[in-house]
This record gives C-alpha cells, structure tokens and sequence, in this order.
C-alpha cells in the first residue's frame, strides 16, 4: 500500500477505464475522488467499494468538468474533505455528437 496517505482525483471515474484506474489506486491505499455521471445508485456502490478497498476515503463528485465554476466548487470541497491532490489523472472525455448524413 504504498500510496497510502496520497490523495487522488480520477476524471471520469464512474466507469470505464477511469474506474479502473481508481480501483488500483485504492489498492494501493490511496484516498480517492471520483469523479462522472451515472446512476446515482450505482455510483454509490463503486464509492463505497472503493473506500473498503482503500481503507481510507473515497468522495464523489459531479462536477461538469466543462464548466470552471464546477471544477473549483469541486476542488474547493475536496480540499477540505481530504486535504491537496497529490495524484491527478484526467481522464474524461468530451463527446460532441452529430448526425452523419
């Protein structure tokens, strides 16, 4: 458990390869923030799972990330929930769809 006492924040992370970068990262003791959309049931449990397997904490937040207003409510409440980020992985993406002709 070599990061244990780092914190880390995984864009994206609600599924995908972002959760799976969060789920080694738990393993590995450190605390986490995840962060996407989704079923807020399901996230809930990927949060909760998380921070069994971290033995620390895991938060969650919704922050759009295309708004900068989000992204420093976002660090803003990370910061006193957890203390600074020592890991960041951004990983979400943006997807602009389009009808093809």
């Amino acid at each position: 458990m070599f990061l244990k006492g780092k914190n880390a924040l995984v864009t994206g992370s609600t599924s995908g390869i972002g959760l799976a970068i969060a789920q080694a990262l738990a393993a590995e003791g450190a605390n986490l923030v995840i962060n996407g959309f989704g079923d807020s049931a399901a996230v809930e449990r990927e949060r909760a799972g998380l921070e069994h397997k971290s033995g620390g904490h895991a938060v969650y937040s919704d922050a759009d990330l295309t708004k900068a207003e989000a992204i420093e409510a976002m660090m803003a409440e990370v910061t006193d929930k957890l203390g600074p980020i020592d890991i960041l992985v951004n990983n979400a993406g943006m997807q602009h769809v389009a009808q093809v002709d």
